[in-house]
């Protein structure tokens, strides 16, 4: 951990609130509204052999029309995705969720992964990029090569390091029934901008940009939302959502926290 955040603890506002939650209720059942239809027509129209698939009201399998996706099936997906159509349409499904989600500030950007080359598939430049995701110990000795940027994050043709972090997510979900991650063990976590200004509202005294972020920088903030889930015997998970919450509470118009007055977004340091 960093010689920085030493004394660095977890709140103990966010101790109380993830006490608080169930994990397969709050992390693995967190749904996503999403337009199947714009999702699918989109990649029909790019000649990429994969379609979403969400659930209906009555909770049947669809894939069409407004369906609901829960972070829980993008595990299933990534342990389903194997070969070109099976992992690009786990990453697919990780960018339509982030994309639908009520909590995360993302647009509804459809990115085509696609790359043209004179020789080998379409599809090899991506799916190198998952392959380094699915390494092992992608966090403690992540794959070097051609395949990595100068940022050391897989090069990953029309995917930034949110969907990226959530396919890493997906792909190392270990969990124990109350989502606690083995000893030991520091697995990716989801690299949420609203997190990220949640810890440096805090103090955390790193880049203030996602999108600038090195994957050194977020092995550190896996590695700190682990050693805050560690403290308050939670899952990391959980301390993700915590910052997220907390900092959605502080910029809510009219928000009591945006004067300092209580509420989760006054966490103590």
């Amino acid at each position: 951990m960093d010689g920085r955040d030493a004394q660095f603890g977890v709140p103990q506002e966010c101790r109380v609130w993830c006490r608080a939650q169930q994990y397969g209720v709050t992390v693995l059942d967190d749904m996503a509204v999403v337009d199947l239809d714009w999702w699918n027509h989109r990649l029909a129209d790019r000649g990429l052999a994969v379609r979403l698939a969400g659930r209906d009201a009555d909770g049947a399998l669809t894939r069409h029309g407004v369906a609901v996706i829960a972070r829980g099936d993008l595990t299933t997906a990534s342990a389903a995705g194997t070969g070109a159509l099976g992992e690009v349409g786990a990453l697919y499904a990780a960018a339509a969720w982030l994309a639908a989600h009520r909590d995360r500030d993302r647009a509804r950007r459809f990115s085509d992964v696609r790359t043209p080359a004179r020789s080998g598939d379409a599809y090899d430049a991506i799916l190198t990029a998952l392959h380094a995701c699915r390494h092992p110990d992608v966090l403690s000795a992540p794959p070097t090569g051609s395949g990595r940027r100068w940022s050391g994050w897989p090069h990953a043709p029309g995917v930034g390091p949110t969907v990226l972090s959530l396919y890493c997510w997906a792909t190392h979900h270990r969990t124990t029934g109350d989502g606690a991650a083995g000893r030991g063990v520091v697995c990716p976590q989801l690299l949420d901008q609203q997190a990220v200004n949640s810890l440096l509202h805090l103090g955390w005294a790193h880049d203030p940009v996602v999108a600038r972020f090195t994957w050194a920088r977020y092995t550190h903030f896996c590695h700190l939302l682990h050693t805050w889930a560690g403290q308050a015997g939670v899952a990391p998970e959980l301390v993700e959502m915590w910052l997220v919450a907390r900092w959605r509470e502080r910029t809510a118009p009219h928000s009591p926290a945006r004067g300092g007055t209580g509420g989760i977004g006054e966490a103590a340091h």
